[in-house]
């Protein structure tokens, strides 16, 4: 992780007055009444792939000098949160993560985007994702959505290969369609105390809730859904049988294991593939494979990012232009996902340059894990997300796990789960009816 402070000045003469836009092979205007220094703010690897895309925008604004500011995901958002309750000390552009987005939507504290013209971007825009950064009222939109997450499975091919079972992506995928197909697989590339199937076997139940839809509009909690008690049977199984190591998926241990090829498979969002390709596994070209989520699950979508301008900045017009170049210009987000597989939100990003969502990659041998994504974002249904979704979340796991140890069964870890989060989240519930009585909106009891 990176905590460092950088300084990237513009660097094109002043005098600079039509720069070539390589991606959009286009000549466009510099920009030069727009000047100031910006501080942008956020978590790695969004520090890559804004330096990746800082030339573009010093071409366009060459008067603007951006100063960014990037620690780990929780300590920057715990940090913006206290400067925007304070009043001051948030920069200028700031990260918000996926999770977090309806916690900040109806914020007075953020700028809305509305007032720089962002309706006129709605169509270019994911729908799903668009919807999340919209007040409940209708009238604000406090942050421009960046990437999505189409949820991907990613398997170790070389582990595949040794025992036997297919590598291709859609042989893959027909093989594990069923939780029964599921558990073959676990029991083939497992070996007991040295190799396992996944890191935590609650992790099949959390795809079943991976776009964050707890709750429906009228905030009542919503586990009951197709196929989840044999989904949780399944991990029970795999819980069983030893064939998960019982770790977080983001701990050191997980981390070590994806590399080793002692961890061999594991889902996420599909910027998962830069964390592999750059932090976990850079030695591991042709060791991977990725396809859809096994056990039949729909598209789904896990996290992604969006950026959003506090109130208090003192240079908005330069927030903006910085926000828009990187997120609404296809050279712009192009030039980032290339350097850090953040997938775009912006979909004329993915006709302006179709190789890079089409052609195979050379660290998942050849496979083209993009292309699997492209599909999966154009289906991820339009989801409700509420202020309770990333502590309901968290009780996915330590509920299942309480369960497992008590011997439960399906359904009585449901019920658990579903008495765990109405009562972790019975104030911040209130809170959310009250968000809503307040924007006029609330129909419930």
């Amino acid at each position: 992780m990176k905590n460092a402070k950088r300084f990237l000045a513009g660097t094109l003469a002043a005098a600079t007055a039509m720069s070539m836009m390589t991606c959009a092979q286009m000549t466009v205007s510099a920009d030069e009444e727009i000047s100031g220094t910006i501080e942008v703010g956020g978590w790695p690897s969004g520090d890559d792939a804004f330096e990746a895309a800082m030339e573009g925008f010093n071409e366009q604004y060459p008067n603007v000098e951006v100063e960014l500011v990037f620690t780990d995901t929780t300590a920057h958002h715990q940090s913006l949160q206290t400067a925007l309750a304070a009043g001051s000390g948030a920069p200028d552009v700031a990260m918000v993560e996926g999770a977090y987005i309806a916690q900040y939507r109806n914020s007075s504290a953020l700028t809305n985007l509305y007032d720089f013209g962002a309706e006129d971007l709605k169509d270019d825009f994911v729908e799903f994702k668009w919807n999340q950064a919209i007040s409940d009222d209708g009238s604000r939109m406090v942050a421009l959505p960046w990437d999505l997450g189409p949820t991907l499975y990613y398997y170790r091919t070389d582990v595949f290969e040794e025992v036997g079972l297919p590598t291709d992506p859609d042989e893959v995928a027909e093989l594990m369609s069923t939780w029964d197909g599921v558990l073959e697989v676990a029991e083939k590339v497992s070996i007991p105390g040295q190799r396992w199937f996944l890191p935590s076997a609650a992790y099949p139940y959390q795809w079943m809730f991976i776009n964050r839809d707890y709750y429906d509009e009228n905030l009542n909690l919503k586990l009951e859904r197709d196929g989840d008690l044999d989904c949780l049977a399944a991990c029970l199984k795999i819980r069983e049988n030893g064939w998960d190591m019982n770790v977080d998926m983001w701990s050191s241990e997980a981390y070590a294991a994806y590399a080793a090829g002692s961890c061999v498979t594991v889902a996420a969002g599909s910027w998962f593939s830069g964390f592999l390709k750059t932090d976990i596994d850079p030695d591991g070209a042709g060791h991977w494979g990725a396809t859809v989520l096994p056990g039949g699950l729909g598209a789904t979508n896990w996290g992604g990012s969006f950026l959003v301008i506090p109130e208090q900045s003192e240079n908005k017009e330069a927030a903006w232009a910085f926000v828009k170049y990187m997120l609404a210009t296809t050279e712009g987000q192009n030039t980032m996902f290339k350097a850090v597989d953040y997938f775009p939100a912006y979909k004329p990003a993915w006709d302006a340059a179709p190789e890079l969502y089409t052609e195979g990659d050379d660290y998942f041998g050849g496979q083209a894990p993009n292309s699997i994504a492209t599909k999966i974002a154009a289906d991820v249904p339009v989801v409700y997300n509420t202020i309770m979704d990333v502590t309901a979340e968290g009780y996915l796991y330590s509920s299942f796990n309480a369960g497992a140890e008590a011997g439960e069964t399906p359904e009585q870890i449901r019920e658990r789960l579903g008495n765990d989060i109405e009562a972790a989240c019975a104030e911040l519930k209130e809170q959310q009816i009250q968000n809503l009585k307040d924007a006029g909106v609330w129909n419930g009891d």
